[in-house]
């Protein structure tokens, strides 16, 4: 059996192979000749790339090596996605979730600490136990962090982070200092985007959104098989997006735009205000929905019009086949998507394509792992040039 020692890291492999890696992690198992069509590459120039990292047992063939006749296609290639481990946390405001991964998202380990406060000594505290006790006796490749803000794709600092009052914190270099281990940061719906491309519901699916609800409304883009960033990290900033003429107000005092119909704490105001009740959760809206209160149905329904309107303009705009629907807060489609489906027709340009719209329920560990999965695609994408070889 394979050792995990005695296989290359991931980010210490040059180029070519890390594009290998990176397309049998999305699409594999796949043959070289599939590898050189969707790299378009030479099926000589395939070969010469996987051969070592064969040999070497970073991957595998699917069935034993037969010598090739015309119309017999050859044997697929697997990644030994086993012998990669990987860390990620997700960060809210009350809790820190850590899980540890392979190569392909799979989670081998989980745990999570509470959040007596948000100082950053705190938050560093609670990191390094999950880190120390997920990491176990072997090597982790890289650590990666999801959390709110304004970072790029791959960043070491928390940017106007709303829930933990963070901005310019350099975290992943305090990380990496405390652990050894390379350390890189995201934007959360972004990395929770990663891993459901990675190896959740987005699995071979080369365009699609992953729409969030919940405490804030956040949006990850895939274009090609890539998670897009933008220059400045700020693709996906549609919490303020104006989805009605009229309604109530946002926390900024924007009315109609999908936080002030969207957000948890949008939902459980607008049913607990006209109720008097200021301790009202998500599932006691949900509850009084089931009851078939009447100010919740107009709530839940407004919601999911708002969700509705949303999908129709990435549709409109962008063309994207699918939507994934995630976050704590997707217990409003249980009364709103009606509403949603009425507004995605009513909103989606004639010429337009129908998205289709999947419902994706995910604790934090999920979102954690999407981080796990960005610090795996840094390595084969990024990787920080200490980690890396010349060839």
């Amino acid at each position: 059996m394979q050792r995990r020692a005695d296989v290359p890291r991931l980010g210490s492999l040059g180029p070519s192979a890390r594009a290998v890696v990176r397309t049998l992690l999305l699409a594999g198992p796949l043959s070289r000749a599939e590898l050189a069509r969707r790299l378009e590459r030479s099926p000589a120039s395939i070969t010469k790339t996987t051969q070592p990292l064969v040999t070497s047992g970073l991957i595998r063939e699917d069935v034993a090596q037969s010598a090739e006749s015309r119309g017999r296609p050859g044997a697929p290639l697997v990644l030994q996605a086993a012998l990669h481990r990987f860390i990620g946390v997700k960060v809210t405001a009350d809790e820190v979730y850590a899980v540890r991964t392979d190569a392909a998202g799979q989670v081998e380990a989980a745990g999570h600490r509470r959040l007596p406060d948000v100082e950053e000594s705190t938050v560093v505290a609670q990191i390094l136990e999950l880190v120390n006790e997920l990491r176990g006796a072997g090597e982790i490749q890289a650590l990666g962090v999801g959390l709110a803000g304004r970072m790029s794709r791959f960043d070491d600092t928390v940017r106007a982070n709303p829930f933990l009052g963070w901005d310019q914190v350099p975290l992943a270099r305090v990380l990496e200092q405390a652990t050894g281990i390379p350390t890189v940061l995201s934007e959360d719906a972004r990395a929770l985007t990663a891993g459901v491309q990675w190896s959740g519901p987005g699995r071979g699916m080369s365009d699609l959104a992953v729409l969030t609800v919940g405490v804030g409304v956040g949006l990850g883009i895939v274009i090609e098989d890539r998670v897009l960033a933008g220059p400045s990290g700020r693709v996906g900033r549609i919490g303020h997006m104006r989805v009605a003429d009229s309604g109530p107000a946002c926390e900024r005092g924007h009315r109609g735009c999908a936080s002030a119909f969207l957000t948890t704490a949008a939902i459980t105001q607008g049913i607990g205000v006209p109720r008097g009740r200021a301790d009202l959760d998500l599932d006691a809206a949900l509850a009084l929905a089931a009851d078939g209160d009447p100010v919740a149905l107009r709530v839940f329904a407004d919601a999911g019009h708002a969700l509705g309107v949303l999908i129709a303009q990435l549709a409109n705009t962008l063309g994207l086949p699918a939507v994934i629907l995630a976050g704590d807060g997707l217990g409003m489609l249980a009364h709103g998507r009606p509403a949603l489906d009425a507004a995605l027709a009513d909103h989606l340009d004639p010429h337009a394509t129908r998205p289709t719209v999947v419902a994706f329920s995910s604790g934090f560990d999920e979102w954690a792992r999407g981080a796990a999965v960005v610090a795996c695609q840094w390595m084969l994408v990024d990787p920080p040039p200490h980690r890396t070889d010349p060839a």
